[in-house]
């Protein structure tokens, strides 16, 4: 065997067969030979070949059994030849590769034993080139099978049927044909490729570094590297469950590359460039080369020239970041990746190469500057920060960093801002950031809150609330109680320095140290800075002291950083991104929970976001009350008793001062705390017990009636959304009410208000008929605080409206208890002097309570016949042919229709009852008129007489066609009054409204004026009263039960009114009628043009008409607008301000418009629009707002390539214009001078 031929790895299969590219001296295959087994035969015939392997005792039997290699030899070179006749299947493939491995690895282990038992010599240099042969066949085999891709479905096993049945189907992207479960494009399963890599490995190990005498043949490791860059460009390779399989193509990566760097011949940085270019292209191969970095700063792989080649690998990619990516984004993305997963799993090579990395910053492309802040980000974290990290250079060194990515804070991309502030969001979870930059950090993200990118506005607040929770000066940031604090550190560290220079400059120095370190390149600089602090020593209690100042003065910086942060997140609680509100419900939470200035108003705009229309809103709102008032003391060790009576001092202090919006919205969140189990859990009987005790006072005697008032108020919510806790706790109320100690009738309005809550128990009996007040506890209690004298009518009247309520739901004729009432109070109008305030409080509630009965008495009836009709209704169906039901339908006597009818009728008997003769409301009405016709002036001190009394009267008109039709000049008369008080005015405003509604044809002839009657109050004198007046009309107006198109303008006016309120209350007036009247919008704005334009300023003018004109859509509707609001021009004139407004006024509806067609060009520009508004060119306003619009419309619209149509037409206009104003200008100038000279020549000749 001295003659033996080695076998050599070719570069191209075919070359075996071809002498003159192997030599005479090399292994090469004779006789040519070609590939023709069926698809169906090749596993028999792949089977029959590995068995006759298998049979050879010879681990080299491949090599030396030259016709099973030839056989083998056929599948690669068919592979590499896709001509050839018939295709290698994939389960060829597949078993090629599995048997080769396994053969490949047991012949490695052989040849490892031998050269092991051979190390002092004797090795056979035959036997080398055997066992060396055969493991090159194999890797041979190996890697042209990994490097070959399987063939398309319709040609792989073309003759079969299957394959015949599927060319009749969709054909497949490449994408879901390349790979099965686990397979990449060669067809071989996982388990497969990780078996063939694991060889592979084992080839290239140094143990066998006899067998290749030194070195490995090149033309091998070319066929491996390029096996591996096939590979790794293959997602299945790479990602998802393939870590195996990457980690193996990492490692053998990296021994091939020992082995070329070994010879000599390539240079690392040439070596590299494939994989960067593969990298730009894919972001496989990027994801891929992050694990090649790891894998070779183990330390089991870790050498010389890995370390080389990771050097030269990252600063190549550094310089295609900076040069070779801009403008492919791809490109860009995959760079980005690389950095940014190096420094994540490998921060030592990010440390040891940071001046490489660091330095792309600066490239142009964001998606790499972003990676760059990452790596700052790992390497700050992982190397810069903890106890150890605590040297002069290495401090220097994180200041350095943490500048840099500070400074991307004001990246000119938001991209970069945002990813920038989510970094810092990290540094500050991980306390990587010194006590010396954070006021630096919180007001620089700070600024961002004002952001234009929605992004980095709500990444800004997260760090904000993530700062706030990992700050680094307490519990409590209130500005106060810190400054208070400062104040007594400053007047006691005073006191221990002889003289004010001394402290100062001990002060001076120290806080030197709470800023970021600088890098000294002035020598005399330093030296001089040194003898100046060296001069005095401060003891340790001075610098105690005055570290204690320097503390409160940075911690009163930060609660005041804080609080700018805690105004702007209430400002974006009304933006329009859905993200901003929640990011700044989020914030708001934060600074509640340390106590920030303003955190407690803050949150209770936050509640009152209860009732916006968004889901996600609610739900967020839901979350931060449940977060302030009960999470916050869930992770104390207290009781829970102890947790809910601090849950229930939260919100009580929180509802001290609330209105009854913030009141309605913790109702509406309790609601659907309701409705959630993990939240209503919270609301347990506990809680309540906790606020029932503080609502009566036996928990704490020295609670103040406010919030003694605030928590019985609590109570009767919690009540309501709960009922078996109110009867648990129903005897307790009740002594309650009957205390004689109880004398605040506040406190017993909720009281009774909770008791009013029964109701809704489905197994509740109301209060019979037969019963006497005396009889029933609760009654009892209810009719004796409606009949009590009182000197404190104004809190009484909310106890008699509880009351009312209370009698209304818990009795079965509630009618029977307010005549008693009323009877009871009328007999002592004359001895007592609030009776008469009494009796007109209950007349007009209880007629409106009684009123409320009958219909919700006429609701029940018909829903109860609805519900028996459409359960009878298959009955009613077999029995449709009978003559008595024919009988009954054609006579209506027994049909649905007449019991409908029936029910109806008896309603409505029952509603003219009320105030029909007889009864007690119509009996008392006369005291309510007699008191209403009374001047103002009568009542004097009495103020709440006469407010009841025209309530009253309002409720009884309500109730009564008859009656309001005899008292409306009255309450008109009432409403006309300047000299009546506000209060009375604003509640017979909303009494207008809801006679509005409930008797339109008798308010119609009073609401035709816009200058008298209702409109009148629109210029009242009082704002309270304009207040009102607006919100109703706007009511009225939008839903439709007040048509007044041809005054609106005395609604659209009020946008210039001096008070905001009333103004913004105009413009969303404005707003909602441009919403509802979207198609009709282009008739209302000319006639308003007209009306508003001497009433109102330019900016109120536009503010006001801009939201009208957005709604104009369409060809048509455009189209017509823009004629009626040409023929608004009037005729030129130049002294006429009112003319030359009016004229700027149409100019601007006009170019506030849409003309991206050709109709609305056209419309514009024709003769007969041009001719009206053409003599108003010369005003320079007017010329402007023309420009513009044909500046927008050739802008926008209809393109044909990338001009407009019709711009030519559009030019042609414009330059008309242009030259129509220079003209006209002209000529009146002109006109001018001859007027002029003409009275000159007639002064010079009058004698």
């Amino acid at each position: 065997m001295t003659d033996v031929l080695e076998f050599f790895v070719p570069i191209h299969a075919r070359d075996l067969e071809d002498l003159e590219k192997t030599g005479i001296n090399q292994y090469h295959i004779s006789e040519p030979c070609e590939f023709d087994i069926h698809p169906r035969q090749q596993l028999d015939d792949l089977t029959r070949i590995f068995d006759c392997l298998h049979r050879e005792k010879s681990p080299t039997s491949l090599f030396s059994k030259p016709e099973i290699f030839t056989a083998l030899f056929s599948y690669i070179k068919a592979i590499e030849s896709p001509e050839t006749n018939q295709t290698v299947t994939k389960h060829a493939r597949h078993k090629i590769c599995h048997e080769v491995s396994e053969r490949l690895k047991k012949l490695l282990q052989i040849c490892l034993t031998y050269l092991k038992k051979k190390t002092d010599g004797g090795v056979s240099d035959a036997l080398l080139i055997c066992l060396r042969s055969t493991v090159k066949m194999y890797v041979f085999i190996l890697c042209n099978i990994l490097l070959s891709s399987v063939p398309m479905p319709e040609e792989d096993e073309n003759l079969s049927y299957s394959s015949q049945r599927s060319t009749r189907r969709r054909k497949r992207t490449r994408s879901e044909q390349d790979t099965g479960i686990g397979e990449d494009c060669s067809g071989v399963d996982q388990d497969g490729r990780e078996l063939a890599l694991t060889a592979l490995i084992d080839v290239c190990s140094p143990d066998l570094f006899t067998l290749w005498g030194g070195k490995i043949e090149e033309t091998m490791l070319n066929l491996i590297l390029r096996m591996v860059l096939h590979m790794i460009t293959q997602k299945s390779n790479v990602q998802n469950d393939a870590q195996s399989v990457s980690g193996a193509l990492a490692v053998l990566l990296l021994r091939v590359c020992d082995h070329i760097m070994a010879h000599g011949s390539v240079e690392p940085r040439d070596f590299i460039m494939p994989m960067i270019e593969l990298a730009l292209k894919t972001e496989f191969a990027s994801q891929f080369l992050t694990r090649f970095v790891s894998e070779a700063e183990s330390g089991d792989i870790s050498n010389d020239s890995t370390t080389n080649i990771v050097t030269v690998l990252v600063e190549g990619m550094a310089v295609a970041a900076l040069h070779d990516v801009s403008g492919d984004a791809g490109a860009a993305k995959n760079m980005a990746l690389f950095f940014s997963e190096v420094a994540k799993r490998c921060v030592s090579i990010t440390v040891r190469m940071a001046d490489v990395i660091v330095q792309t910053i600066h490239s142009e492309n964001y998606e790499i500057r972003k990676s760059v802040i990452t790596c700052i980000t790992e390497m700050v974290i992982q190397r810069y920060t903890g106890p150890m990290r605590s040297t002069d250079d290495e401090e220097e060194t994180k200041d350095k960093y943490l500048s840099e990515i500070l400074f991307r804070i004001m990246d000119c991309n938001p991209f970069v801002r945002n990813h920038t502030i989510h970094m810092w969001g990290r540094l500050v979870e991980a306390r990587a950031i010194p006590k010396r930059f954070h006021l630096a950090v919180t007001n620089a993200i700070l600024g961002r809150l004002e952001d234009r990118n929605h992004l980095v506005r709500d990444s800004a607040l997260q760090v904000i609330a993530c700062i706030l929770r990992k700050n680094w000066f307490g519990q409590v940031l209130n500005s106060c109680l810190v400054r208070d604090k400062l104040e007594e550190s400053r007047i006691t560290a005073a006191r221990m320095f002889d003289s004010d220079d001394i402290f100062r400059k001990g002060l001076d120095k120290l806080r030197s140290k709470c800023r970021p370190v600088e890098v000294e390149t002035n020598g005399f600089f330093c030296e001089s800075e040194e003898n100046a602090t060296a001069s005095f020593q401060l003891s340790d209690e001075q610098s105690s002291m005055i570290n204690r100042l320097i503390f409160y003065e940075k911690a009163l910086e930060f609660a005041e950083l804080i609080k700018k942060a805690l105004c702007h997140a209430t400002m974006l609680l009304d933006s329009r991104t859905e993200r901003d509100a929640i990011e700044a419900i989020k914030l708001i939470v934060a600074c509640n929970e340390y106590h920030i200035e303003g955190s407690e108003k803050a949150f209770l705009r936050v509640l009152v976001m209860i009732f916006e229309g968004e889901i996600k809103i609610q739900c967020a709102v839901r979350d931060a009350f449940v977060e302030v008032v009960f999470t916050a003391f869930a992770k104390t060790s207290a009781s829970s008793l102890m947790r809910n009576m601090a849950s229930a001092h939260k919100l009580i202090g929180f509802l001290r001062g609330a209105t009854e919006g913030d009141v309605s919205a913790v109702d509406r969140i309790f609601d659907l705390m309701k409705c959630n189990p993990s939240f209503s859990r919270l609301l347990s009987g506990q809680f309540m017990d906790a606020v029932w005790s503080i609502a009566e006072g036996s928990m704490d005697h020295d609670v103040s009636p406010t919030d003694r008032r605030t928590a019985m108020r609590l109570f009767s919510l919690l009540c309501k959304h709960d009922w078996r806790e109110l009867c648990a706790r129903k005897e307790s109320i009740v002594e309650f009410l009957r205390s004689d100690a109880i004398k605040d009738n506040v406190l017993l309005a909720y009281c009774l208000k909770s008791l009013e809550s029964e109701y809704q128990n489905p197994h509740y009996q109301p209060i019979p008929v037969r019963v006497e007040p005396r009889e029933h506890v609760i009654l009892e209690q209810l009719v004796i605080h409606l009949c009590r004298r009182t000197s404190k009518i104004s809190s009484w009247l909310m106890l008699a409206d509880a009351a009312v309520n209370a009698i209304h739901s818990l009795c079965e004729s509630p009618a029977l208890v307010y005549t008693y009432v009323l009877d009871y109070i009328v007999r002592r109008i004359e001895t007592e002097p609030n009776s008469l305030t009494q009796l007109f409080f209950l007349l007009g509630r209880t007629a409106i309570k009684q009123l409320v009965a009958v219909d919700s008495a006429e609701r029940q009836q018909l829903k109860r016949l609805d519900a028996e009709v459409m359960s009878q209704k298959p009955l009613n169906d077999i029995n449709s042919n009978s003559n008595a039901d024919v009988m009954h339908k054609e006579l209506g006597i027994g049909s649905h229709e007449y019991k409908r009818h029936a029910i109806q009728e008896l309603a409505q008997r029952r509603k003219n009852a009320i105030m029909s003769e007889g009864s007690v409301w119509y009996r008392y009405s006369k005291y309510v008129v007699a008191a209403c016709r009374e001047k103002s002036e009568h009542f004097g001190e009495k103020a709440l007489e006469r407010v009841c009394a025209v309530m009253a009267l309002s409720e009884l008109m309500v109730i009564s066609e008859s009656f309001c039709e005899q008292n409306l000049n009255l309450l008109f008369a009432i409403v006309s009054e300047k000299r009546e008080s506000w209060v009375v005015k604003t509640n017979a405003v909303i009494a207008l409204g809801d006679l509005a509604c409930v008797h339109p044809n008798l308010l119609a002839p009073h609401l035709k004026v816009p200058t008298t009657g209702f409109f009148r109050l629109l210029n009242d004198d009082d704002l309270r009263v304009r207040a009102v007046t607006i919100q109703v009309c706007s009511h009225l107006v939008l839903g439709e039960m007040l048509r007044i198109r041809d005054h609106l303008y005395t609604i659209v006016k009020l946008v210039a009114d001096p008070d905001e309120t009333i103004a913004n209350n105009a413009i969303a007036f404005v707003q909602n009628l441009a919403m509802k009247e979207k198609e009709k919008t282009g008739n209302l704005i000319p006639p308003l043009v007209a009306q508003l334009s001497q009433s109102i300023p330019p900016d109120r003018f536009q503010l006001a008409m801009r939201s009208l004109l957005e709604r104009v859509e369409g060809d048509k509707p455009t189209e017509s607008l823009i004629e009626r609001l040409c023929l608004r021009f009037e005729p030129y004139s130049e002294r006429s301000k009112r003319k030359l407004q009016m004229a700027r006024n149409l100019a601007f509806c006009l170019h506030e418009l849409t003309y991206s067609t050709e109709r609305s060009i056209k419309k514009i520009t024709s003769e007969a629009c041009y001719q009206q508004y053409k003599q108003w060119l010369r005003d320079e306003v007017v010329l402007d707002y023309f420009k513009n619009i044909a500046g927008k419309a050739k802008r926008v619209g209809q393109r044909v390539g990338n001009e407009r149509r019709d711009k030519a037409a559009i030019e042609e206009w414009e330059l008309r214009m242009q030259a129509d104003s220079c003209s006209l200008e002209a000529g009146y100038e002109e006109t001018r001078s001859v007027a002029s000279d003409g009275e000159r020549e007639e002064t010079e000749t009058v004698p």
